[in-house]
């Protein structure tokens, strides 16, 4: 599963088109889809996740696991906001 979203990123002073893809084996990846080259990889979950999708402006980025979490993330640092508990497996997310 994938998502992509077009967005100015200031620690690289410049536009670049991310593509952000998650695994079955827990991992966020995100690409710069002009160059295909990896940007950042995250541990982002034990399990595999199921959804993953940018905020609006492209400041944050959601995902959602069969860990029986959802997580957010800042789209800049890729650093965990927040984690979100809950009793099964999160098929989607959304903002």
């Amino acid at each position: 599963l994938a998502e992509i979203v077009d967005r100015h990123v200031e620690k690289r002073q410049s536009r670049t088109q991310e593509l952000a893809v998650v695994t079955d084996t827990g991992k966020l990846l995100i690409y710069d889809s002009a160059t295909g080259s990896n940007l950042q990889t995250l541990d982002a979950h034990w399990a595999c996740v199921n959804f993953v999708v940018y905020s609006s402006d492209g400041s944050m980025v959601a995902t959602a696991s069969f860990d029986h979490t959802a997580r957010l993330w800042n789209a800049d640092t890729y650093a965990c906001l927040y984690t979100l508990q809950h009793d099964r497996s999160v098929w989607a997310v959304a903002f």
